[in-house]
């Protein structure tokens, strides 16, 4: 607490709560990027991550899934799950904003990388676009109350156990990279 700014009783256990609530979101997407991966609508992503030599053990271990094509799919299956327009907002699952009258769904036709903090708890995304012709090729959650870019590595809870056993580190650039 800074002097000479007043914090207002239980700020500080809202605030733990709201971010209890957005990783609640960031898992709940996660799930349902995996599920769907299986579903008929992932069967090209499938394909695509199959053919780049990623096997279903991999897939689950990584929880890598796909983020059907449509603008409302992960908004509606969250809504169903209790979570509000405000939390996907929050959580970077929507894009919104002044202009866009109706949030809609971030990740879009896109094979998912869920990205972790030092605890494995997810806090973000990285989605690979199907579509050859698609801009961007990746596309990255934004900076949220859960994701700040510039403070995670891909794969670093999980990578941890091993660097320290083996006294090594491996650092390369892309989702794939981190896999192979």
């Amino acid at each position: 607490h800074r002097a000479g700014r007043h914090r207002e009783p239980g700020g500080e256990h809202q605030q733990a709560d709201r971010r209890a609530r957005l990783l609640e979101a960031a898992d709940a997407a996660a799930r349902y990027f995996q599920d769907q991966l299986t579903r008929p609508a992932g069967r090209e992503a499938l394909a695509y991550s199959e053919g780049r030599g990623l096997t279903r053990e991999t897939l689950a271990r990584f929880r890598i899934g796909y983020a059907p094509g449509g603008r409302s799919a992960l908004k509606e299956h969250l809504a169903g799950l209790g979570f509000s327009v405000s939390d996907m907002t929050e959580s970077g699952l929507l894009i919104h904003g002044d202009d866009i009258p109706v949030p809609y769904d971030r990740f879009r036709n896109r094979l998912i990388f869920p990205i972790t903090d030092a605890r494995d708890r997810v806090v973000g995304f990285g989605g690979r676009a199907l579509a050859a012709d698609a801009k961007p090729k990746y596309l990255n959650s934004p900076e949220t109350p859960l994701f700040h870019k510039g403070t995670l590595l891909f794969n670093a809870a999980k990578a941890r156990g091993p660097a320290h056993e083996r006294a090594r580190v491996v650092v390369v650039e892309g989702y794939m990279d981190v896999i192979g």
